[in-house]
C-alpha cells in the first residue's frame, strides 16, 4: 500500500511540476477580418490577394501614424492600429502559405525565394507598428513594409 500512495503521490509531483513549467501560450494578434481571408492558403490567388490587402491596409496604418503629432500628445488612432494589425495577421497568413509551396517544391525555385523573403521581411517589419506604435523607427518600417510588399507582388507569378 506504501508503493501505491508513493506512486500517486509522484505522479502528482509529476503531473504539477509539468503544469508549472508550461509556459502560457501566445495569444494571437487580434483581428476583425473573416476567417476565410486570413487562412493560409498554398494558392497563388489566395495569397496575391491576401498581399494586395495587407499593402492596402499598411498604407492605410501608415497614413493614420502620420497623422499624429510629433509630440505624441493624442494617442493613435485605433483604426490604424487595428490596420496594422490586420496587415500584419494577412502577411503571415500569405508566408506561411508560401512556406507550404517551398516544402511541395522537389527543387528550390529561385523566384519564390525572391518573393517570399521580400514577404518575410515585411512581415517582421510589419511587426514595428503593433509592437511598438509611438517608436520613430514605426513609420520608416511601416515605408519599408509596403515597399517590399510592392516587390513581392511585382515578382508573384
Amino acid at each position: 500500500m506504501a508503493d501505491g500512495v508513493r506512486a500517486r503521490c509522484g505522479l502528482l509531483a509529476l503531473v504539477l511540476s509539468a503544469l508549472l513549467g508550461w509556459s502560457p501560450q501566445a495569444a494571437a494578434q487580434h483581428s476583425d477580418l473573416p476567417a476565410s481571408v486570413i487562412a493560409p492558403s498554398r494558392e497563388n490567388v489566395a495569397i496575391r490577394n491576401q498581399l494586395t490587402l495587407a499593402r492596402k491596409l499598411e498604407h492605410q496604418a501608415l497614413q493614420g501614424f502620420m497623422a499624429r503629432p510629433a509630440d505624441d500628445s493624442i494617442p493613435i488612432d485605433p483604426g490604424a492600429l487595428q490596420a496594422a494589425r490586420n496587415a500584419y495577421v494577412l502577411i503571415r497568413a500569405a508566408r506561411h502559405g508560401m512556406g507550404w509551396q517551398k516544402e511541395a517544391k522537389k527543387f528550390s525555385d529561385p523566384v519564390l525565394d525572391l518573393v517570399f523573403k521580400r514577404v518575410d521581411d515585411a512581415w517582421n517589419l510589419s511587426r514595428m507598428p503593433v509592437d511598438h506604435s509611438y517608436d520613430p523607427r514605426t513609420i520608416p518600417a511601416m515605408t519599408d513594409a509596403i515597399r517590399l510588399l510592392d516587390q513581392a507582388l511585382t515578382l508573384m507569378p
